[in-house]
């Protein structure tokens, strides 16, 4: 198997994994506007404890998103470097497919829904199907949107035969908006739908990372880029006066 580095800093979390061979080391923990501060020592502390080198790894993967701008630009920005240094191939990783690939590695369920808080009344919003290796298939594509905006209508055989997880830290932060009937709600919270664990987690995405890496989807470090999906809402707070 392959020697991978996965860096998370998307949410309040935040997670630095190694896979070197068939071993997964990971340093995870919520730190919160601590990311900075907190990557490179831990990059270095995990290269250490598996006693390898870093131009000894065979790509640099990175949630790109979508999440905190602020994590997101970090842990890019720290990837890219690392990767220049050692001229290694980077791998772009969702922080939505990573919930899926939690949710699907931890409950026998078929389908999963995400939801992230993404501050200002919006949910970074995916639904996703068990595919192969156990790995989330995109259904509905990534989306910033408003709760009552999610649409439980094609999700609802799933609820009621308890063959959906729901995880993400957006389902706490907006559960009085989300559009759900009154017998809906009932059934997630009799069948328990919503997941505890609710930020990405490096470790995660190890195994898609490696399978990206086996079929040859990698990118330079300057292609590898931030998915904020709120990028013109980015730039119109960069012109407002």
């Amino acid at each position: 198997m392959s020697k991978i580095l996965c860096i998370d800093a998307s949410t309040e979390a935040f997670s630095v994994a190694l896979l070197n061979g068939h071993e997964v080391t990971e340093e995870y923990q919520l730190a919160p506007r601590q990311h900075a501060q907190l990557i490179l020592p831990t990059v270095q502390k995990l290269l250490q404890q598996s006693d390898i080198l870093l131009n000894q790894v065979d790509a640099i993967a990175c949630h790109v998103g979508p999440g905190a701008f602020t994590g997101i630009r970090i842990a890019v920005s720290v990837a890219q470097g690392l990767a220049y240094g050692a001229n290694k191939p980077t791998i772009a990783l969702s922080s939505l497919a990573n919930l899926a690939n939690q949710a699907f590695r931890e409950q026998s369920k078929d389908y999963c829904l995400c939801a992230i808080d993404a501050r200002m009344n919006e949910v970074y919003f995916a639904a996703f199907q068990r595919g192969k290796n156990d790995l989330g298939q995109v259904l509905a594509p990534e989306s910033v949107i408003p709760p009552e905006a999610v649409d439980f209508a094609g999700y609802q055989e799933s609820i009621a035969a308890n063959n959906l997880a729901m995880t993400g830290s957006g389902w706490e932060a907006y559960n009085d908006q989300f559009n759900w009937s009154s017998e809906l709600q009932n059934q997630i919270v009799q069948n328990d739908l919503i997941l505890k664990e609710q930020f990405p987690r490096a470790s995660a995405s190890l195994k898609q990372a490696d399978l990206m890496y086996i079929q040859g989807n990698l990118l330079s470090p300057e292609a590898l880029q931030p998915s904020y999906l709120r990028n013109n809402v980015a730039k119109k707070k960069s012109i407002k006066k």
